[in-house]
């Protein structure tokens, strides 16, 4: 039986000049260790102490940790045609050799995925066991169960080149990018021979998205890789019989390609590099492929989309301005340094979801029912990792998230509009923004996806 303790803790934010000390309830990380190695353990949570929404709904359904070395995920079933693309975003980053598995463990350890690897020495942090995303067996556990939602695009995170120079598919994100080759195309190593085909070709469309942040770049060579590695699938995903190119963040292509001097000649440049990409993918048997953006505000779209962008996504839909709650904050980071800020908060039934409204109308407005790509996003809480712009979006219980998820198909309607919607990022677990299966929640956002889009 887990047994709770009370200890006292320090906010990772404060408001200027204020910091409070509280005491919050947090389960012993040392029993997690047992939960996580024992083999078929149950974590149950009492009426006593249970995880509560805000309005008192128990959310924490009983659920089992899955040893991934001893349980397969089993036969997936084929996709069903759908007139509705239900897209996921993926952050593949959850590899032995990144960040992101012991910052989970050290600053986030309640929220504990299913998965785990007791064999696999480098997925433990923390006493807890976590598991490889690059490992087959749990990529399959992850398209499984985004089949089983009636999702049928993944769109993962992929990240080109830490040189500026020629392409190198990034040493410093390879960990990342392992998921995409290794766990998902099933290639014997990252960066390793194309292969023809994958395992999930019948299963689920893919595409990768060119994530320039982080000190990632996109040099020469971008394009001939994506189209040798990626574009040849038979399950990568094409608008209008188009093969999609997402570029995550366009201010840092305009500062990597469109050069010095004035703003005319910027955008030229950008719009002779945005031709060049067309014509690389053309010698490799795409006429015509689709050029997307991937997070911009309505202010800046109609610019890139006179500079050849074809459409626009969005990877987290933000509060509204003229709804949220900004907070001024200071706050201490590791090294002793003090930062200050601001903290973006929001409750999701009252804000995010009017929120999502007046955003998708703006960007309807200039990039037309066809060619805006909505996201619906979930719950984001980035309080804890100190960037200057805190995000806190609260109350996305699974019963409110499938009020969401009806608002979202009705905005799609109304318009007319392409039946496309992103109903969230599957695996952000640090910052709160997933919908994968976990101790807390178990698979009540799956139902929710799966009962909003059955047909």
């Amino acid at each position: 039986m887990l047994r709770v303790v009370s200890v006292p803790v320090r906010f990772a934010f404060k408001k200027i000049f204020t910091m409070k000390r509280v005491t919050l309830s947090l389960i012993a990380i040392s029993l997690f260790s047992a939960c996580a190695v024992a083999e078929d353990t149950v974590i149950r949570f009492s009426k006593e102490k249970p995880w509560l929404a805000a309005d008192g709904e128990v959310l924490n359904p009983e659920v089992h940790r899955i040893d991934v070395s001893k349980q397969k995920a089993g036969p997936i079933a084929d996709m069903k045609e759908s007139d509705w693309t239900v897209a996921v975003w993926n952050f593949p980053a959850w590899n032995p050799g990144g960040k992101h598995m012991p910052e989970l463990a050290f600053g986030k350890p309640l929220r504990m995925p299913l998965l785990y690897d007791p064999t696999d020495p480098e997925c433990l942090h923390n006493g807890i066991y976590y598991s490889r995303l690059a490992d087959p067996d749990v990529m399959d556990w992850h398209v499984k169960w985004m089949s089983e939602a009636g999702i049928n695009l993944v769109m993962f995170d992929w990240y080109p080149s830490e040189s500026k120079e020629a392409f190198d598919n990034s040493p410093r994100h390879r960990s990342i990018n392992e998921s995409i080759e290794e766990g998902f195309l099933g290639k014997a190593e990252t960066g390793g021979a194309p292969v023809a085909t994958n395992r999930f070709a019948k299963k689920i469309e893919f595409l990768a998205m060119w994530t320039n942040h982080g000190k990632a770049w996109i040099p020469k060579g971008t394009m001939e890789y994506a189209c040798e590695n990626f574009l040849n699938q038979p399950n990568y995903y094409k608008i209008d019989g188009k093969p999609a190119i997402i570029i995550h963040a366009p201010g840092v292509l305009m500062n990597e390609h469109g050069g010095e001097g004035t703003k005319a000649e910027k955008d030229q440049r950008i719009r002779e590099w945005v031709l060049e990409q067309r014509a690389i993918a053309k010698t490799y048997g795409h006429d015509e492929v689709y050029m997307a953006l991937g997070a911009i505000l309505p202010q800046f779209s109609k610019w890139f989309k006179g500079l050849g962008f074809d459409g626009c996504f969005t990877y987290v839909t933000d509060a509204d301005k003229s709804l949220e709650t900004v907070t001024p904050i200071e706050y201490e980071l590791p090294n002793g340094q003090i930062r200050t800020g601001e903290l973006h908060e929001a409750d999701y039934e009252t804000v995010m979801m009017p929120s999502h409204k007046i955003f998708w109308d703006k960007m309807y407005q200039v990039w037309g029912k066809d060619h805006f790509f909505p996201t619906l996003t979930v719950r984001e809480d980035w309080r804890h990792w100190g960037p200057q712009r805190m995000l806190y979006y609260h109350g996305c219980t699974p019963d409110v998230y499938a009020k969401a998820l009806e608002m979202a198909k009705e905005e799609v309607l109304k318009r007319d509009a392409r039946k496309f919607v992103t109903v969230g990022i599957w695996n952000e677990v640090y910052e709160d923004g997933y919908l994968q299966p976990d101790v807390k929640y178990g698979y009540e956002y799956g139902k929710r996806i799966k009962a909003a889009f059955s047909e």
